[in-house]
């Protein structure tokens, strides 16, 4: 008879590992957490920040640039920065060493690829120059309006670019998480 103590409809052990994640699908939710608050990180930048500093004399934006860029280097956005590709590096390898060819683990390996990829390589080989050489460009020295709008434009597009790799990186783990959440497991 279904539903005695004899015969429970769901048994507290099947039940229990259902609700408890293996370490691939922990990774993957500390992966879609660090990519959603980078996303939304990037995103402020290039349609709040960047606007906002585009309406400032050049010699402000570029100021208050130089000092968000050295502000932003704190612990909490440092172990996000960093330690969102760490994940994404060890589901990469997982999706490899699970097998690639996976339904599950082709949304891993890709969401993990284009955070590393899309998101720490561009900003360490474009926006962290690009950061660089403005916090070494001496205001006056030049042309302010056309350095911070060189600057602005170039930097406001990479970033949009990392934003959409963590954006693509949260759906690609959320839809990861799915299916390894539907893989040999029936519910009632």
């Amino acid at each position: 008879m279904l539903g005695t103590e004899s015969s429970p409809l769901v048994r507290h052990a099947d039940y229990a590992s259902k609700l408890t994640p293996t370490v691939t699908e922990l990774l993957l939710l500390i992966g879609i957490v660090g990519a959603g608050l980078l996303s939304g990180l990037y995103f402020i930048f290039s349609f709040c920040v960047m606007w906002s500093l585009n309406k400032q004399a050049p010699a402000t934006a570029i100021t208050v640039m130089n000092t968000i860029n050295v502000v932003i280097i704190n612990p909490a956005f440092m172990s996000v920065f960093f330690g969102t590709p760490l994940v994404c590096a060890a589901l990469l390898f997982r999706s490899w060493w699970d097998g690639i060819w996976k339904a599950d683990n082709v949304y891993m390996a890709t969401g993990a690829a284009v955070t590393l990829i899309g998101e720490f390589v561009v900003t360490m080989t474009m926006n962290v120059p690009m950061n660089d050489a403005l916090a070494s460009y001496d205001l006056g020295s030049g042309d302010d309006a056309a350095e911070w709008s060189n600057y602005s434009t170039s930097w406001t597009a990479w970033n949009t670019v990392r934003m959409s790799a963590s954006v693509i990186t949260v759906l690609s783990f959320s839809w990861a998480i799915h299916l390894k959440g539907t893989q040999g497991r029936s519910y009632p």
